[in-house]
C-alpha cells in the first residue's frame, strides 16, 4: 500500500514539472558567422571579400586607417563585406584585429598587411675564380625570391629562399674547366611585390697569361695602336700618370684566347718621342704589370736629334779660341731597321742609355757638363752578327756598321771608320761641333746577349760598342753601357777583374804607356806605390785597402777595392774611379782652366756613392 502511495505521488510531481514548462516562451541563441578566421593582404593595395551571416543588426569595429571596410554594419541577413588595405610603404608588417559584433557576440578577424616589398643588393657584380664552388651574395627582401639566370646557363645554381629579412643568397657552382671566362646574369624577383633586379656573375677559368712584349711602339703617324697577348683573364689598363694628352684608351677585350688592347694616339708633330709608362692589373688575383708605350716622331736616315744639351755655365766661354768644357754622349744605332727606327724601338733604347748614365755617380751630380745626341742610321737587317757557336754562330747581319760578337768570349768589333765617318758628317751637317778626344760615341748594337767592348786611343778618343742586352742585371744593356761608356770610354779606367795569369812582362809594358799616356790609373802594378791620384785619395784616408788582381791579371796588379762598376759590374764606381771621371771632366782644357780648379777637395765636396 505503502509503495503504491509513492508512485502516485511521483507521476503528479512528474505531470505538475510538465504543465510548468509550457506556461514560458523558447529563447533564440544570436547567430553571428564569419567565412575567414584571418585575413592577409601583400604590400601592394588590393582587396578581399568576406562573408558575413548574423541573426540580427551588426557592425565592424577598430578600423585602422589603412584599412577599408565596406559595408561596416548591416541588419540580420548575409552579406559580403569588401575588405581593402592601401599599399604599406613602410617595412613594418601592419596587423589589427577587427571586430564584428551583432548584440552580444564578437567575432576576432585579424588582418595582417605584409610590409614593404624590399629587395635591396648593394653589389651586382661578383667574380668567382675557377675552383670556388660558392658565392654568398648579401641581400635585403622581405619577401620569399624566385631565382633565375640567363639562358643556357647550367653552371650555376640557387636554392629557394625563404621571407626573412636579412640573409646571404648561397649561390652553388661547378668548378671551370672551360679555360674561357664565363658569365652569368642572375634574376631576382621577390614573389610578394613583383620587385626584382639582377646579379652578374663572372668565373674565371684557370689563368693563363704569357706577356712576351712589356715595350709597345707606335709611329709618329699612328692614330690607333692595338696590341694583343695571350690571355684566359681581364686585366684593366691604368696609365701611371694622371694625364696623358697624346695617348687615350679605347678598349680592352678577352677574344680567342688573347686579351686585346686598342689605345686612340694623337700624331706626334715634335721632335721627341712621346712616352708613357702603365699597368695592367687585376686586383682578383693581386697581378700588376708594368709596360710603357712609345710613340715616335717623325725621322729618317741621318738624322740628328739633340735630346739633351750641356747646361754648364763655363767661365771661360768667353776666351777666344777656347774649346768647349763640356762633352756628349753621342748614340748611333747598328742593327735597327727602318721600320724599327720609325716606330720608336731604337729611340727607346737610348732613353734607357740616357737615364741609365744620369743616375750614375758622378755622371748624377755633374749631369750639366755633358750632353745627349742621337743619330739615326737604318741598317738592312735587324739584329747583330754572332760568330760563336754557343749561342748558335755563325750568323751574320746585314748591319751598317758590322758589328759582330767575337767567334770566342763576349767581345766585340765593329767597323770603326765607318762610324767616325757617319758621326763626323751627320754631327757637322746639323752644325753642331764634334770634338772625338772629348764626346764619347756609344753604338748600340742589337744583340740581345751580354757582351761589350771599348775602342781608345792614347790621344782621348773612345768609341763603345754595347749591345742591346736582355740578360738580367748586373749583365742589361744599361750596366753595360756604364761599364763600357762611362767607365772604359769617358773615364778611360781599366777593368778591375781578373781571368788569367799573373802579369807578364808584355803586359806591364802595355799598362805601363797607357797609364804614361793617363789613363787606366785605377790599377797599380805596385801594392806600396801608387800613380796619383790613388795615392792622394789613400793619404787622406779615402782608400784603406789594396786588393789584388786587376786589368785581366791575377797576379801583380792590384786594385782598390773588393768590387766596383769596373770588376763585377754590380755595384757603382769605386772612389778611385769616381775621383778620375771627375778630374777628366774639370781638365779638358788643361789643369786649372775651370773654376773652381780641380782639387780633391772639391771634389769631396759633392761626392756621392751610388745606392745600388
Amino acid at each position: 500500500m505503502k509503495y503504491l502511495i509513492n508512485l502516485l505521488f511521483l507521476l503528479g510531481a512528474a505531470f505538475f514539472l510538465g504543465g510548468c514548462s509550457d506556461d514560458d516562451d523558447p529563447v533564440d541563441t544570436p547567430r553571428l558567422e564569419v567565412s575567414e578566421s584571418s585575413l592577409r593582404f601583400g604590400s601592394l593595395a588590393t582587396e578581399q571579400v568576406i562573408q558575413v551571416t548574423s541573426s540580427e543588426a551588426w557592425k565592424i569595429a577598430n578600423i585602422p586607417d589603412w584599412l577599408s571596410v565596406e559595408p561596416v554594419s548591416g541588419q540580420a541577413g548575409e552579406y559580403e563585406v569588401k575588405v581593402a588595405v592601401i599599399e604599406n610603404t613602410t617595412e613594418v608588417e601592419r596587423k589589427v584585429r577587427l571586430v564584428v559584433q551583432a548584440g552580444t557576440e564578437n567575432w576576432n578577424l585579424p588582418v595582417y598587411q605584409l610590409e614593404k616589398g624590399v629587395l635591396e643588393i648593394n653589389e651586382k657584380e661578383f667574380i668567382a675564380l675557377y675552383n670556388h664552388t660558392s658565392l654568398k651574395v648579401p641581400y635585403r627582401s622581405n619577401g620569399t625570391l624566385k631565382v633565375t639566370f640567363s639562358e643556357g646557363v647550367d653552371w650555376i645554381t640557387a636554392p629557394v629562399t625563404k621571407a626573412v629579412t636579412d640573409r646571404n643568397l648561397a649561390l652553388t657552382l661547378t668548378v671551370n674547366n672551360s679555360n674561357v671566362i664565363r658569365e652569368a646574369i642572375v634574376y631576382l624577383k621577390d614573389t610578394q611585390s613583383n620587385l626584382n633586379d639582377t646579379l652578374k656573375v663572372t668565373q674565371y677559368p684557370e689563368p693563363k697569361w704569357k706577356l712576351d712584349n712589356d715595350k709597345l711602339f707606335a709611329k709618329y703617324d699612328m692614330t690607333e695602336l692595338t696590341h694583343s697577348f695571350e690571355c684566359n683573364i681581364p686585366f684593366d689598363v691604368v696609365f701611371d700618370e694622371e694625364e696623358v694628352s697624346w695617348v687615350t684608351l679605347k678598349e680592352t677585350k678577352n677574344e680567342d684566347g688573347q686579351f686585346k688592347m686598342v689605345f686612340k694616339l694623337e700624331p706626334n708633330t715634335g721632335e721627341f718621342f712621346n712616352r708613357t709608362k702603365l699597368h695592367l692589373k687585376n686586383k682578383v688575383l693581386g697581378l700588376s704589370f708594368p709596360l710603357s708605350l712609345s710613340q715616335m716622331y717623325k725621322t729618317y736616315d741621318g738624322h740628328t736629334v739633340i735630346w739633351k744639351k750641356p747646361t754648364y755655365n763655363d767661365p771661360f766661354a768667353s776666351v777666344p779660341d777656347f774649346q768647349r768644357i763640356t762633352f756628349n754622349f753621342i748614340l748611333i744605332g747598328d742593327g735597327f731597321t727602318k721600320e724599327e727606327i720609325e716606330s720608336g724601338v731604337y729611340d727607346l733604347y737610348c732613353q734607357e742609355a740616357m737615364e741609365g748614365m744620369e743616375s750614375l755617380e758622378p755622371f748624377k751630380t755633374y749631369s750639366e757638363r755633358f750632353g745627349f745626341i742621337l743619330l739615326h742610321a737604318e741598317s738592312a737587317e735587324s739584329g747583330c752578327t754572332d760568330y760563336n757557336a754557343t749561342y748558335g754562330g755563325p750568323k751574320v747581319v746585314d748591319t751598317r756598321f758590322k758589328c759582330s760578337y767575337d767567334e770566342f768570349g763576349t767581345g766585340m768589333n765593329c767597323d770603326y771608320t765607318a762610324i767616325q765617318e757617319f758621326v763626323k758628317t751627320s754631327i757637322e751637317g746639323a752644325g753642331l761641333d764634334y770634338i772625338p778626344t772629348q764626346d764619347v760615341v756609344i753604338v748600340m748594337a742589337n744583340g740581345k746577349r751580354y757582351g761589350g767592348v771599348a775602342n781608345l786611343t792614347k790621344s782621348g778618343e773612345g768609341v763603345a760598342i754595347c749591345p742591346v742586352s736582355e740578360e738580367p742585371f748586373p749583365n742589361n744593356f744599361v750596366q753595360i753601357l756604364r761599364h763600357e761608356a762611362g767607365g772604359h770610354a769617358f773615364g778611360k779606367l781599366a777593368d778591375e777583374y781578373s781571368f788569367g795569369g799573373p802579369i807578364d812582362a808584355s803586359t806591364a809594358s802595355y799598362l805601363k804607356s797607357w797609364q804614361d799616356a793617363g789613363m787606366y790609373l785605377n790599377v797599380s802594378m805596385s801594392s806600396t806605390e801608387f800613380p796619383q791620384p790613388w795615392q792622394e785619395l789613400k793619404d787622406r784616408g779615402k782608400i784603406s785597402d789594396v786588393y789584388v788582381g786587376g786589368f785581366s791579371c791575377s797576379g801583380g796588379v792590384w786594385r782598390s777595392s773588393e768590387n766596383s762598376l769596373m770588376k763585377g759590374m754590380d755595384e757603382g764606381f769605386n772612389i778611385l774611379s769616381r775621383y778620375l771621371i771627375y778630374l777628366r771632366m774639370k781638365n779638358f782644357r788643361g789643369e786649372g782652366m775651370d773654376f773652381p780648379s780641380a782639387s780633391l777637395d772639391d771634389f769631396l765636396s759633392r761626392d756621392k756613392e751610388d745606392a745600388e
